[in-house]
Formats: C-alpha cells, structure tokens, sequence
C-alpha cells in the first residue's frame, strides 16, 4: 500500500482552477447558513378525539377508584360481580363458544387470505 501521497497532493493543487461566478459566495451562505430553520412544527401522535377519549377514561378510572375506596357498598357489589363475571367466563359452555368463535374466525380469515392469494397468481 502507497502511503505516500506527496506527488498526488502536489498534482492536484497544479491544476489550474475556474473562478467562481460573481456572487456564488453569498448565494450558498443565504440557502444554507443564513436560511430560517424549516424543520417541521413537531405534532402529538394523538389527535385531539383521542386526547379527548384519553382523557376521559381516565377521568372514570379515577372516579372509581375513589368510589371503590370511599364507598363499601360500592366495593362489596363490585367484587360480588367480578366474582360472578369470571365464573361466567370458567364455565365449560362459554369456553366452549368462545373456542368456537375463535375458530370460526381463523377459518374466514385464513380462507379469505388463501382466495386471494389464489386470485393474484
């Protein structure tokens, strides 16, 4: 390997150079360094019904849970029907439609997706 690039620096600073128009100068200083920044204005990833909705679910989550430390009668009807919400869920009849559904779902999906990709070839 050549490490020595004396000959290619001196050939290079030998070759005659084309002057630069009048006013390049300040023409490349006014777009680059004397231009405004036109960086986009940065925006929320939510929009405001989102924020709204946000806000809102949250606003109910801390009224319940207020309600669930002020309120006893609160608290004991609301673990009587957790209570009875996962044993709906236990039972085998219910696993069982739910099982069903699901697999009634993948076969509609999986179906759709075969049809087309049978159409595209």
């Amino acid at each position: 390997m050549n490490d020595d690039f004396d000959e290619l620096d001196r050939a290079l600073f030998a070759l005659p150079l084309e002057t630069p128009p009048p006013g390049m100068r300040d023409a490349i200083l006014r777009s680059t360094i004397g231009a405004g920044a036109h960086a986009p204005a940065k925006t929320s990833p939510f929009g405001t019904w989102d924020i709204v909705g946000l806000g809102t679910a949250l606003a109910v989550c801390v009224w319940l849970l207020l309600l669930l430390f002020w309120d006893k009668a609160f608290d004991a009807m609301l673990t009587v029907n957790a209570v009875a919400l996962v044993h709906g869920f236990v039972e085998p009849s219910t696993l069982l439609w739910l099982a069903a559904g699901g697999a009634v779902a993948a076969w509609v999906s999986l179906g759709s997706s075969l049809v087309l990709a049978r159409n595209r070839s």
